[in-house]
């Protein structure tokens, strides 16, 4: 064995030794439990940090006390997510579990007939009602919290498509917003109404996509102030049902850097001995 070889080893030797003297947590130790958030690609683009996106902002808010799992997919409706949503959950395992889940679909079922997304309504409230139920399997015990897809700006998502492209409208985002509110209301969990919200707070004189411009970035997704309103309604939501998932009644799962004197005294918080 060469010199570089054998002071390579030792060296090796060394850190290992040490690793293994310096008290540490065993591995598993420590809860994070998740939320998990499922949808389309208003969902997929909450995670948009340009646009001030509401998983982002879910992210930030439980930093330190929950992970946020985001399974959003551009283009997907109810039916599809349905099919893979055994596939797409976090494991479960004895260290972890989903808290609340959120689901937000509609835009795209909500296509015009004869557009690949088109589901029809009946099957959209159906396809919410199961996935719900998969809900109660996969993550038993977690909340649920069903939102409504936004209002949909006509003027403003034909300055994005040419004529043939036109594949939605806003009466049909207002169906299945209200397909949203019926199967929440069945299933007595909360609705987080965003298509209510965004509609109340325009003005269709201001500019020239009759407001929508304020929420939406090309009629269709969220922009910053759309996500902005996302989040707000989403924590009002959740503050307001689930009290003990508030952020900010939350402690830290590890707790802050000034709550501790040294290694064995952040040991014995975390229950392990040093």
């Amino acid at each position: 064995m060469n010199s570089h070889l054998f002071l390579a080893v030792f060296s090796s030797i060394l850190v290992l030794l040490h690793f293994d003297a310096a008290p540490m947590l065993s591995a598993n130790s420590l809860t994070y439990d998740r939320i998990v958030c499922l949808g389309d690609s208003l969902t997929q683009r909450g995670a948009e940090v340009d646009r001030r996106g509401w998983t982002a902002q879910l992210a930030q808010a439980y930093a330190r006390r929950l992970d946020l799992v985001n399974r959003g997919f551009g283009g997907f409706n109810s039916r599809w997510l349905r099919a893979i949503l055994p596939a797409i959950m976090p494991a479960r395992d004895v260290h972890s579990r989903v808290r609340l889940a959120t689901v937000l679909l509609g835009a795209n079922d909500a296509q015009f007939a004869g557009f690949k997304c088109h589901v029809p309504l009946d099957e959209f409230r159906d396809n919410l009602r199961a996935i719900a139920a998969a809900l109660g399997v996969l993550a038993p015990g977690a909340y649920l919290l069903l939102v409504t897809p936004p209002p949909f700006g006509e003027k403003l998502y034909a300055r994005f498509k040419s004529p043939d492209e036109i594949d939605r409208g806003h009466a049909g985002s207002a169906a299945y917003a209200q397909a949203v509110r019926q199967v929440a209301a069945e299933l007595h969990v909360p609705c987080v109404d965003l298509w209510s919200a965004i509609d109340a707070r325009i003005d269709p004189a201001v500019g020239q996509d009759d407001g929508y411009d304020h929420f939406l970035h090309d009629g269709l997704h969220l922009n910053a102030n759309g996500n902005d309103l996302l989040f707000a309604l989403l924590t009002d939501a959740i503050k307001s049902n689930f009290p003990e998932l508030d952020p900010d009644a939350m402690p830290f799962v590890v707790p802050s850097f000034r709550d501790f004197d040294n290694t064995d005294h952040l040991l014995r918080m975390l229950g392990s001995p040093p």
